[in-house]
């Protein structure tokens, strides 16, 4: 949707906005007058996630969102003027066929949930606007300015939990209620899990809404049971139960001949479960909806990790004991273990452990880290050693020069970077940027089928009021969702509120490499398009996937990661600057 608004006065001043909840007319106008101004850092308040494009005199500004659901790429070395858009492939189509950057893209292949340069892209001439600041393209020069609304949290006192709860009450109301206002029918996920009951709750709330719930023979969980005593207590939901077979397995689709599914503009981890979401959507859509709620990003805002470590590295060592205890109690574990674990990760820098991983990754793979890799563990990066840096066990399967290009790329952009002023909020920054990225792709899939997908708990306004809210009071051992508890008790039914399961889909994803093992097993062998890269070496990985059948463990993460990359690779060698861009 895209919505403008415009202002009288000397030059051109006009401010569009596109997305799936953009601002109302009069709040566009507010931003526009901030605009011209030159207030950047202090923008009105603007519910929703969407992509702003304003008109001021002689300068364009351009701002995305902060989780990059509506991100802002840029070039400025073509027909001496800046290009931008909110897709990187197009603009790298400008200029020939699109050849990813290998320093980005090992990063990418091997930290998937760490962005260790905001300010690039996975490629080598298209820039990235950071979250959190504005382009802003003048007459003779083109640069970043930090913008932030006048609700923006940056430096305010802490929300309490009540607190907090009552903000993203009233932030989830508003984000669903500006939604479907102006869509007459319009559909969710419901999982019978906290995040999408209490967005189908809040959607029944203004009218009729169609909720679909996926299952198949190989779940093994207890979503549809949650699903269906949910629905039931929702006067205007229409609950649908959509039941896969072999066809929606995980990784059907993909093949090295035939991709079969659609364009997108990163890396997405959708395309393994590809045929499972489309199948899901067309019959939404072929129910009426013309917009999908998800609940994507629930888990990112509403909880938090690395608590125990920050309350170690500031002093608050009574803090920190209380916490281990409580995490002790709900994993089984020791607390001391737990406190070792954290006292160690809360003694190295991010400079320092960039350092030592690329020591780890410029030394040999020893066997122990081999077999750990071949069963889901943590390899050598020691999963209770690392804090800033988690790489999983794809470096494993990395050939020298790739090892040699990651430690290199590790060193330097970590030791340009300030030191981050905590862990908890390191993870909460790079999570957010690893969900809003996947939903970003997401909606380039879904858009093939003609259907908006709605992240409500990315919206600016919903994540300001869930990080308002310090980490070691969003993460409550024990606990599960307290902010979003809390938020919607008296709206969802106290079954859901206190369930503390939560469904897993391994049993599809095991059932679908078993059924696709050869194709995937070709589609990531010799032919590959990361090993032609001498990004990845195929032997561990047909090791690793012949595990698939016999149900033994997987680093199932990992196997998703190499897939949506390579059938992304193969992707680009069809695009062209014709494939994005028609002249008038």
């Amino acid at each position: 949707m895209v919505r403008t608004a415009e202002a009288d006065g000397p030059g051109p001043s006009r401010i569009a906005a596109v997305g799936d909840c953009p601002p109302t007319c009069a709040e566009l106008a507010a931003t526009l007058d901030a605009v011209r101004a030159g207030h950047l850092d202090r923008l009105p308040e603007r519910p929703g996630s969407c992509l702003l494009v304003a008109e001021a005199g002689d300068r364009t500004v351009v701002i995305g969102d902060r989780a990059g659901v509506w991100p802002v790429f840029y070039r400025r070395d073509l027909d001496g003027g800046v290009w931008w858009s909110n897709a990187a492939a197009p603009l790298a189509a400008l200029s020939g066929p699109p050849s990813p950057d290998l320093r980005a893209l090992v990063a990418r292949t091997a930290l998937p949930g760490v962005v260790l340069d905001p300010h690039s892209s996975l490629f080598a001439d298209v820039a990235r606007v950071p979250p959190g600041m504005a382009l802003v393209c003048g007459p003779r020069s083109t640069y970043l300015v930090r913008q932030c609304t006048t609700t923006a949290r940056s430096g305010a006192a802490p929300l309490s939990l009540p607190e907090g709860a009552e903000l993203l009450r009233a932030r989830l109301i508003e984000a669903v209620d500006r939604r479907v206002r102006r869509t007459r029918l319009r559909s969710a996920d419901l999982s019978g899990g906290l995040d999408s009951t209490a967005l189908t709750h809040l959607s029944t709330r203004a009218g009729k809404t169609h909720a679909v719930t996926y299952t198949d023979e190989w779940l093994r969980n207890d979503d549809l049971p949650y699903a269906t005593a949910a629905a039931a207590g929702m006067p205007g939901v229409i609950h649908h139960v959509v039941t896969g077979d072999v066809s929606t397995l995980h990784y059907t689709g993909p093949t090295p001949d035939d991709l079969a599914v659609p364009v997108s503009d990163a890396p997405s981890p959708t395309v393994v479960l590809w045929a499972m979401k489309a199948r899901v959507l067309g019959v939404m859509a072929a129910h009426g909806s013309r917009g999908h709620f998800v609940g994507t990003g629930g888990d990112t805002v509403l909880t938090a990790s690395g608590v125990l470590t920050d309350a170690l590295r500031a002093g608050r060592h009574r803090r920190a004991a209380v916490t281990a205890r409580a995490a002790a109690r709900v994993t089984h574990a020791s607390a001391w273990h737990l406190w070792r674990a954290a006292r160690s990760k809360a003694a190295l820098t991010l400079a320092a452990e960039a350092e030592r991983l690329a020591d780890r990754l410029r030394g040999p793979v020893t066997p122990d880290a081999a077999t750990a890799a071949m069963s889901g563990e943590a390899g050598w990066a020691g999963g209770t050693e690392t804090a800033w840096l988690p790489v999983p066990t794809i470096a494993d399967w990395m050939p020298r020069p790739a090892r040699d290009l990651l430690a290199g790329h590790l060193t330097d952009t970590c030791g340009a970077r300030a030191q981050p002023t905590g862990l908890a909020r390191w993870r909460d920054a790079n999570g957010l940027a690893a969900v809003g990225d996947d939903v970003a792709q997401y909606a380039h899939l879904a858009a093939s089928l003609g259907m908006p997908v709605w992240a409500p708990y990315l919206d600016d306004q919903v994540g300001e009021a869930c990080f308002g809210v310090p980490p070691e009071e969003r993460h409550v051992p024990g606990a599960y969702k307290p902010l979003l508890t809390r938020a919607m008790r008296g709206i969802v039914a106290d079954r859901i509120l206190e369930r503390r399961t939560k469904g897993t889909f391994a049993g599809p994803v095991y059932a679908g490499l078993t059924e696709h093992s050869t194709v995937i097993t070709e589609l990531m062998g010799p032919g590959s398009r990361l090993a032609r890269l001498e990004l990845l070496d195929p032997a561990p990985v047909a090791a690793v996937l012949r595990r698939a059948a016999p149900g033994l463990p997987l680093p199932l993460g990992s196997v998703h990661n190499l897939v949506a990359i390579e059938v992304w690779l193969r992707q680009l060698e069809t695009q062209s600057r014709t494939s994005w861009w028609k002249e008038n």
